[in-house]
């Protein structure tokens, strides 16, 4: 009888785990509008081009020469890829072009997978001891 509780609790760890690996987005998943609070938008391209506005200064973790437009709020464009240059990942990596926002060099940040699935939602991560940031989530096509 103590054998059932211990094959419960196998098959729970064994469905986090399986949720764990589906937690990724593929590139088809990617491409799209990208809409956060307060008006923030990233539309991410079928050739790997991006380009966001609104997003709020806070959301990134980056270094301005001078301070930031717009109230706060930063608008630009770059490239965009799956972490690591896969074809499916948790995390997309942005390379922001030099221009708009960003004047005197270019940035890198990065929007890790919150959540998954049909309501899939991504999150900019500025702070390594907190697992959440600035929210975007896929408009519908």
């Amino acid at each position: 009888m103590a054998a059932v509780p211990v094959l419960i609790v196998i098959a729970l760890f064994s469905l986090e785990a399986c949720e764990a690996e589906r937690a990724t987005l593929d590139s088809d998943q990617i491409v799209g509008v990208w809409k956060g609070p307060g008006g923030g938008r990233i539309q991410f391209h079928e050739n790997g081009r991006f380009e966001m506005s609104g997003i709020p200064r806070n959301a990134m973790a980056l270094s301005f020469a001078d301070p930031p437009p717009e109230k706060g709020r930063i608008a630009g464009g770059g490239t965009w890829q799956l972490e690591g240059g896969r074809d499916q990942g948790a995390a997309l990596e942005l390379l922001i072009d030099k221009g708009e926002s960003f004047a005197n060099t270019f940035e890198t940040v990065l929007l890790q997978l919150q959540q998954g699935g049909e309501n899939p939602r991504m999150y900019f991560d500025t702070n390594p001891d907190k697992e959440y940031g600035y929210e975007v989530r896929r408009t519908a096509p």
